[in-house]
């Protein structure tokens, strides 16, 4: 092989380095998106399970002061 079949080859090499690269980096950015809103969902999640664990603790509260105790 020429010295300038190996610089063209040595060239196409990088090409496809680089393109391995970007797309790499694209898949990591989808990761890395994808962890954000996974954890905006488990956030909002959270929230209501709060929530709902408030009112049924309210609704608990209400019920035993509604109901007379046994003896």
């Amino acid at each position: 092989m020429t010295f300038e079949q190996e610089i063209k080859q040595l060239k196409d090499t990088l090409i496809v380095v680089s393109e391995i690269q970007r797309r790499q980096a694209d898949v990591q950015k989808m990761q890395a998106d994808g962890m954000v809103l996974h954890e905006q969902c488990m956030n909002h999640v959270d929230m209501r399970l709060a929530e709902i664990a408030d009112k049924l603790n309210g609704l608990i509260g209400f019920i035993d002061g509604q109901s007379p105790r046994p003896q």
